[in-house]
């Protein structure tokens, strides 16, 4: 609060001001928190652990009650844990002994022959052989003649352990090769059991986290054993063993890899919803290049809550609206601040930030003022003078009491800090009016203060000749203190004061006097008051808003506020660290008020972004602080932007701001991943294939894309190729219409089609081949199990959209006149094969006839036959119309085979006319293969076989 401070140890931040201890009956509203007493506190991590376990949607219930079946069932659990718990590596690597029955006889046979030969060996002489130290040749003699050598027959099997000689058999072998066969096996089976075991157990330990000493609490609760109570509440029970999260690092719009991830990304539906409709008005707002009062907006969400956050939040927005002066703005203020000199952008910081703080400091003396109502006569009525006179009174001489015996008072209040506080309230004309009005109580060395603190008020700064004075007389009045906390010399401390602001004076002291008791802010407002750019030719009497950014940075949350008074945020934001802001709001209050607040400073043109191939939150450039803005937006974006993908879309188009490519890959990404085509780019009439825009055509100036053309070409187009690459065709065809390149969709679908008709069986629906079902299943079944719609079947698709194009003259008009050609010749194919496969063997023969492709008719001459060749073999035909070729040789030479043998197989005909037929179908199956034998090459080889084949049915 303001005024009742305890005083601070000895251990104290120097430059901290502090007051004397504060009477224990004293009340007055709470208002900041002094810094001393930000030092002396410390956080304790239990509430943050808390915090952290209970955002894990997996839980482990334990039983709460002495019962023996849960006791034998949590004893079980836990002897099973303990088997999963991660092994030590000293012994691992041993592995089991495994050993065959053969393997296992030879062995006790060796030992068994060794213990034989060691019972005929004596040890009892070795005592003998100590005692004389040393070694008889005697007896070495005698044992050596001692030793029996048995003399083996040839073929004879030794049994003595010198040199066994054993026979080799086959069966020997075979036994040997068997078990070292199962030897081997058994290896395997092991080591993959082995390695399966260790990845488990590597599974579990990176997966599952589990409190020991929770788990022991519950088990001695649940067999009847004394057990802590105060570690054994219910939400820690039941996050004893929780599955740890990990976090992953994408593109764009996935997870942002920082090096600290937000604690708390959970949020309300009202809220995601409520802010999502203050960015959709203000990119409406850019279209219209009107104005917006974003950082108002933001502050009414955050107002209403009372959450200990969101007051944080509300603050910072009040700050902002002043600096940005949204509540007078008539105009866009859209990078307001961007092509701001940073000298001016420092001052105006400076400048706000000190007026709020001055506001606020009246707001609370006002408040102490109205919320007595039996006030001393003497501070009535309520003027600004007799409401500090009163918080003076109220306040800071039941603190320091002693103060009236070492000042000027008036009315019996001290004159000087009747000043200090006028000028601390922002009533800066008060106090010269104070000063002109009280001129002759002012001692000799002070006679000349009326006219500093007027030349202060009037310019902000005094003149250098009043400034040399001033600093003279502070000099003079001031030089017997050594420090600023040497109390033992009988001076003014406010007065001190007064002189250090106006003055600027001895900034090479930066702190007030420790019976002054500051508060955090009153120490931010100090600070803010004794920077004057580089006004001095002396380096260490300059102080800087950088050598306050660096302050505030070495003190960090600890020292600046306490747990329920954080002020580090609002500091960060007063001094102009705003990236800082946004890193900590990130990383200690919430992700999306983290992202909104980057937003605001981002549309003031007041945050500096980075390019977007940093994967940090939060770097450093050239000595300045960056956010990568395009990376915190898109990862915001990630959890609604399959749900609500026009919602992501205007945070997307917001990265513009900074990056407008960064910007265009995001929407892209958005358009592929959410296939909301119809939302983002528009609709499609489907009787005449107009286009309705959806928002991003609307909003494509946001986007710097005020072209339509290079809109459809950056946005559509792009992602139409894309979904081309990935298979996507049904998305690809759609898209293509979307940025109007309908001569790319007949092309697509001409290559589609001939590609269809080549590869596909004859005796097989044509319609089924071209349901993606039916493809993506390989064609298992007749696929009646499907149903075919334009939605899922590309044949379908193909031919709606081509009968769309021909009721659209403008449409038809952007086609090249070959590509339509193609297209008007390869549909027909669909039709021809379904004759076909009614075996309507002549109307395939004519429908072929009517495409002009292959020579069908029987009075086609060689000369036709030739020149329909050449148009393959000098590549004048389309490369998809080639392709059918093969095909409809095939449907050709297949129905006139037919024809041929129900005419020789007919009864009761005649013959006349019956050979007249013949005749017709053996010339035309006669010109389908000279016309076949000239582009063959063209043909796969399979191919003019079979048409051979058919030719010799004939």
């Amino acid at each position: 609060m303001f005024g009742i401070q305890s005083k601070p140890s000895s251990a104290g931040i120097t430059g901290f001001g502090s007051g004397q201890a504060s009477q224990p009956n004293q009340a007055a509203p709470a208002f900041g928190s002094t810094i001393a007493s930000a030092v002396n506190t410390t956080s304790t991590p239990a509430a943050a652990t808390t915090n952290a376990a209970t955002g894990n949607n997996s839980t482990f219930a334990l039983p709460t009650s002495i019962n023996t079946t849960n006791s034998s069932k949590l004893l079980k659990e836990l002897l099973e844990s303990a088997n999963n718990l991660p092994k030590k590596t000293d012994n691992i690597e041993l592995g089991s002994i495994h050993l065959t029955l053969n393997e296992l006889q030879r062995k006790s046979q060796q030992l068994r022959k060794q213990d034989d030969t060691k019972k005929d060996v004596s040890y009892t002489k070795a005592h003998y052989l100590l005692a004389g130290s040393g070694i008889s040749a005697e007896d070495i003699e005698n044992d050596l003649n001692a030793i029996h050598v048995p003399q083996t027959a040839p073929g004879a099997i030794a049994t003595d352990v010198i040199a066994p000689v054993t026979t080799v058999t086959s069966a020997n072998i075979e036994n040997y090769l068997n078990a070292k066969k199962d030897e081997n096996i058994l290896n395997t089976i092991e080591q993959s059991l082995h390695l399966a075991s260790k990845d488990f157990d590597k599974f579990i330990n990176s997966n599952i986290s589990i409190d020991w000493k929770l788990r022991r609490e519950e088990l001695r609760k649940a067999v009847g054993l004394k057990y802590n109570e105060a570690n054994n509440n219910d939400s820690s029970a039941k996050n004893s063993l929780i599955w740890k999260t990990k976090s992953s690092s994408g593109n764009i719009l996935g997870p942002l890899s920082a090096k600290t991830a937000a604690p708390v990304r959970q949020m309300t539906r009202d809220k995601f919803e409520n802010h999502a409709k203050i960015i959709h008005a203000l990119n409406q707002a850019r279209l219209t290049k009107s104005n917006f009062p974003l950082c108002l907006n933001f502050n009414e969400l955050n107002k209403l809550s009372s959450d200990l956050k969101s007051k944080q939040i509300s603050e910072i927005w009040k700050i902002l609206i002043e600096l940005t002066d949204e509540k007078f703005a008539k105009t866009s203020q859209e990078q307001k601040f961007s092509n701001v000199p940073k000298r001016d952008l420092n001052e105006s910081i400076v400048n706000n930030s000190k007026t709020y703080l001055e506001q606020e400091f009246y707001n609370y003396v006002d408040e102490l003022y109205l919320k007595d109502t039996d006030k001393p006569a003497k501070f009535q009525p309520a003027s600004n003078l007799n409401k500090i006179g009163y918080f003076i009174h109220q306040i800071v001489l039941k603190n320091d009491p002693d103060l009236v015996n070492k000042t000027l008072l008036v009315n019996g209040t001290p004159i000087w800090a009747l000043i200090f506080y006028l000028i601390r309230a922002g009533l800066y004309f008060d106090a010269v009016e104070l000063a002109t009005r009280n001129r002759e109580l002012f001692h000799k060395f002070d006679k000349n203060f009326p006219v500093y603190i007027k030349k202060y008020v009037d310019n902000h700064t005094l003149p250098s000749e009043l400034m040399e004075k001033l600093h003279s007389e502070f000099n003079q009045q001031f030089q017997f203190i050594i420090n600023d906390v040497d109390t033992s010399i009988n001076y003014d401390p406010y007065k001190y004061s007064v002189y250090k602001i106006i003055g600027k004076c001895d900034l090479s002291k930066k702190a007030l006097p420790q019976s002054i008791n500051l508060s955090i802010e009153d120490w931010l407002w100090f600070h803010l008051s004794i920077i004057n750019e580089n006004e001095s030719s002396l380096i260490f009497e300059n102080y800087s808003l950088l050598n306050l950014q660096n302050k505030i940075i070495q003190l960090g949350p600890k020292n600046l506020g306490s747990s329920n008074n954080p002020l580090y945020l609002k500091s960060l934001i007063l001094v102009g660290l705003y990236e800082l802001a946004v890193q900590y709001t990130y990383d200690h209050v919430n992700e999306c008020d983290a992202v909104h607040l980057a937003i605001g400073l981002t549309y003031y043109g007041l945050l500096r972004c980075s390019s977007f191939n940093k994967d940090v939150l939060l770097s450093v450039h050239n000595n300045e602080y960056e956010i990568n803005f395009s990376r915190l937006v898109g990862s915001y974006t990630r959890s609604f932007k399959i749900s609500d993908p026009k919602v992501a879309c205007q945070y997307l188009i917001l990265i513009s701001l900074v990056e407008p490519e960064v910007s265009h890959e995001a929407l892209r990404e958005l358009i592929l991943v959410s296939r909301e085509f119809g939302i983002l780019l528009g609709e499609l009439n489907q009787e005449n294939g107009t286009k309705t825009p959806g928002i991003l055509e609307k909003q494509r100036s946001l986007i710097k894309l005020d072209n339509l053309e290079d809109y459809y070409r950056e946005i559509i187009e792009v992602s139409a190729t894309k979904c081309e690459e990935e298979g996507r065709i049904f998305d690809a065809l759609l898209l293509y219409q979307l940025c109007c390149e309908y001569d790319t969709v007949v092309s697509l679908i001409n290559k589609l089609l001939a590609e269809i008709f080549a590869t596909t069986d004859l005796s097989k629906p044509i319609i089924k081949f071209g349901n993606y079902q039916v493809i993506s299943s390989g064609y298992t079944t007749d696929g009646s199990e499907y149903k075919d719609t334009i939605d899922n079947n590309i044949i379908l698709l193909s031919q709606h959209i081509m009968k769309m194009f021909n009721n659209n003259s403008f449409i038809l008009s952007k086609i090249a006149p070959q590509k339509k050609q193609t297209c008007d010749l390869l549909l027909p194919i669909i039709t021809i094969r379904e004759l076909f496969l009614q075996k309507n063997w002549r109307e395939v023969i004519t429908q072929i006839g009517k495409l002009g492709l292959i020579p069908v008719d029987p009075s086609d001459d060689l000369i036709k036959i030739r020149t329909s060749s050449e148009l393959i073999q000098n590549s004048d035909m389309d490369d998809n119309l080639i392709k059918v070729i093969p095909s409809l040789l095939i449907m050709v030479m297949t129905s006139v085979s037919h024809l041929n043998y129900e005419i020789l197989t007919k009864k009761y005909q005649c013959l006349g006319n019956e050979r007249e037929e013949l005749i017709q179908w053996k010339k035309v199956a006669k010109n389908c293969m000279i016309y076949a034998g000239m582009v063959q090459y063209k043909m796969p080889r399979e191919t003019y076989s079979l048409l051979i084949n058919l030719e010799s049915q004939l």
